[in-house]
């Protein structure tokens, strides 16, 4: 904490996995073959859908995360240029159970999510516990079920 009474620590959006060519190939391969079996089936808007998602999958595959400035202060949570105030977020979990894969998760008042998760670096998960007692509940969120498919891919 500093004296402002603020926690700041800078993280990267995501664990960076980097893809072979094989991976690659394995995706194009997959969008092609699912692509040509739903022409098969005169269903060609699927296959636009599938060949666009391929082509957006490939080029994040490709992108290096972002290094994102995280602070908390009196107001609430600011990642990158996102700002989660205190009166939209409904509780908190610190889950430090894995010493290379620390998060705090937040319960957000949203319509579009409903749980964000933040990565802790450089700084010590129970410094941010205690100081977001001070604000909000604690209640044992689980990490999203899209964040651990996509860290299983790589993402």
């Amino acid at each position: 904490m500093n004296e402002n009474n603020t926690l700041n620590w800078q993280a990267y959006e995501y664990k960076h996995t980097p893809k072979s060519a094989d991976w690659f190939w394995a995706l194009g391969i997959i969008a092609i073959s699912i692509a040509v079996t739903s022409i098969l089936f005169n269903n060609f808007l699927f296959a636009i859908f599938i060949i666009l998602g391929a082509l957006a999958l490939g080029i994040f595959a490709k992108r290096r995360p972002l290094l994102l400035s995280i602070e908390i202060n009196d107001k609430g949570i600011k990642v990158g240029r996102t700002f989660y105030a205190f009166s939209s977020i409904e509780s908190f979990w610190v889950d430090a159970e894995n010493e290379n894969d620390q998060k705090v998760i937040i319960k957000v008042d949203s319509i579009t999510m409903s749980h964000v998760a933040i990565p802790i670096e450089e700084i010590d998960p129970m410094d941010i516990k205690e100081y977001l007692l001070k604000y909000l509940p604690e209640e044992e969120h689980a990490e999203p079920i899209a964040n651990k498919i996509m860290e299983r891919l790589g993402f």
